[in-house]
Formats: C-alpha cells, structure tokens, sequence
C-alpha cells in the first residue's frame, strides 16, 4: 500500500470513529426504572375514584410477585437512584395516601401476607381519634412495628400552591412536630397532596431535608427524574384493572432532562413546553398526550434530534392537568414519562 493510500485509509478511520463517538454520545442508556404505585382506599366502593376494590388488590399482588418483577422499599429505591448504585429489573415500589382505616384493616393483612414492602403517606390533620374513616395513632405506630415506612403527607391535605410560603410552612412544621411527638422521628419521604407543588414549594422541602418527594402523575422513576416531584401511578376502580398495572409495572423510563416550564404551577398559560432526550433515538417512537379537566389537549409536536417541543392550541383549564409521554425502544420496551401541570 502507498503511503498516500495509508494516510488516506486513516483519515477515513478516524472520521468512521468520531462519527460514531458522536452517534453513542447522544444515545446514552438509561441505567435506572422503578415504577411506583399509589392506592388510598381499599374496598370501599362509596368512593371509587379513590379506592380499589378488593379483588383488584388480589390480582395486583398475584401479578406483582411473580419472579419477574422486584418489589423494594421506597427508601431502598430512591437510594440506589441518588447514590448511581444499580436496581434490578422491573423494580416495583408501594405507596398508600392518607392512612384510610381500610388499608389497616383490608389491604396491610395482604401486602404483609406476601412480604410486600409499603410506605404509608399520613396526613396528620386527619389522625385523631374517634374518627372511624382513618387511622389512629397507635395503630399507625403498630403498622411502624410491622414494617410500613411512614411518609409525610402535609397536615391538613390543603392545595398547597393555593397557600402563601407561611401557611406552607406552618403545614410543614405542625406535621414535623406531630410525627416527632407521636413517632419519635420525621419521616425522610413526603407526598404532596394531590400531586400539586410549585418551585417555591420544592425548595421548602428541601429546607426541610426530605429526601425525596412524590406526586401523583404517572411516569416513571429514572436517573434523569426530578427527585422533589417523583411520578407514582394511581390506582383506583377505573384505572386499576390488571393489564395497567402489567404495562406500567414493565415500562421503563423515558430520560427526559431539561424540562420546562421548570415549575409544576404555571403562570404562563398555554404553557410552552420542551425537554430533552437522554436517548434521541426514541424520539422517532415518541407520542405526547396533553390532558386537562376539559378533555385532550390539540398540540403540535416539534422534534430537533434530542430536543423535543411541544406547541397546546388552547389554554390548560382551571386545576390540574397532565402530559404523557411514551416511546417503544430498539428492544420493544415502551418508556413513560409524566408530568402534572397546576394552574
């Protein structure tokens, strides 16, 4: 070979190199998905927005242990994910709201039945006693004893971006104080009610030193996921039939980064919203549904390689709203991300 043809054949080498390093550069794998469930009421047909009947419970506990999926604690889950350690397949975390008296008296026999680790969100305006629809003290430190991790979930179960930063605070620390006089300690996990919070709010928690915090808008947990406004999927008798809990309990997360608007309660409405992909290739699967209390949202769906942004052709109505996000991967895995919007 000539030494033209040589410098030439390394030339191309190299450029084939770079040309690949870039491609991977933008295509990095998501390490990390754990998917968590969120239930209020157990059997408790009066309210079936907010409750599961007892035969979905059964299926779901059927399904979810099986030797496919990895039930873990959420403290245990939200760990691995802050300290880049590994989770295993398909893990899966349990988390109850507002201590209604049916999951002590319906739904722990079962979960404890099948070693199923649980975390109990308590709002402790609504622990007191002779109320019959909830728990009580002493049956709340009896679930401690047993194993439930008890989670902060406000005081009084307000709409806190509805409050001023005092009342926020007084919430905070009327719950702090109740916990320390009744458990002996402060729980390192919080749930906002209803799923509602705003930057300013995020940043009180924080203050607080809660590790993490949870909302209530599907979506998967991954490494690229905002630790103060974790996703969990509600179940209840509409959305708590068997093949949601098998689709989502395998979905894996989507990596999305670089999320506006930065702050769950918008003040710019319509909203612009954009993110970025950590994997661009699952942008040419991705689809985005926008929801609010009026219906599906029209939108226009603008992809720039990794940059994803989307366009609403109307204003979000009053109260909560969601998008969804999901794409199919080279290896037929379908990725979920989430959002709750608050206007």
């Amino acid at each position: 070979m000539s030494l033209f043809k040589y410098i030439f054949f390394q030339i191309l080498k190299s450029i084939f190199l770079i040309l690949m390093f870039l491609s991977y550069s933008h295509a990095a794998n998501i390490k990390n998905s754990a998917t968590v469930f969120m239930y209020h009421k157990f059997g408790v047909s009066k309210y079936p927005s907010t409750s599961v009947t007892i035969n979905q419970l059964e299926n779901h506990i059927t399904e979810l242990t099986k030797d496919k999926y990895n039930i873990l604690p959420l403290n245990f889950i939200v760990d691995a994910i802050i300290n880049d350690a590994n989770l295993p397949e398909n893990t899966i975390g349990i988390s109850i709201d507002d201590a209604d008296e049916s999951f002590f008296e319906v739904a722990w026999p079962l979960f404890k039945k099948n070693n199923i680790p649980v975390t109990l969100f308590v709002t402790t305006g609504t622990i007191v006693n002779n109320n019959k629809n909830y728990l009580n003290w002493d049956e709340i430190r009896k679930l401690k004893e047993e194993g439930v991790t008890i989670g902060a979930h406000s005081h009084t179960h307000a709409h806190m971006p509805d409050l001023s930063i005092d009342e926020v605070k007084k919430e905070i620390e009327i719950s702090n104080k109740i916990f320390l006089k009744e458990l002996g300690e402060i729980p390192s996990l919080f749930a906002y009610p209803y799923g509602e919070t705003s930057n300013e709010i995020i940043n009180l928690i924080k203050n607080y030193k809660f590790k993490v915090a949870f909302g209530q808008h599907s979506g998967i947990i991954n490494e690229t996921s905002n630790m103060y406004y974790l996703p969990r999927f509600s179940l209840n008798e509409k959305y708590g039939e068997i093949d949601r809990v098998k689709f989502a309990a395998s979905s894996k997360g989507l990596g999305v980064y670089d999320f506006i608007p930065t702050s769950p309660t918008i003040k710019e409405n319509p909203p612009f919203i954009g993110f970025s992909l950590l994997d661009e290739r699952l942008s040419t699967s991705l689809n985005c549904f926008i929801f609010d209390m009026k219906g599906q949202v029209e939108k226009e769906i603008f992809k720039f390689n990794e940059r994803v942004e989307i366009r609403l052709k109307r204003e979000l109505s009053k109260g909560r709203s969601r998008i969804n996000c999901t794409a199919k991967d080279s290896q037929g895995n379908w990725r979920w991300f989430g959002h709750q919007f608050y206007y």
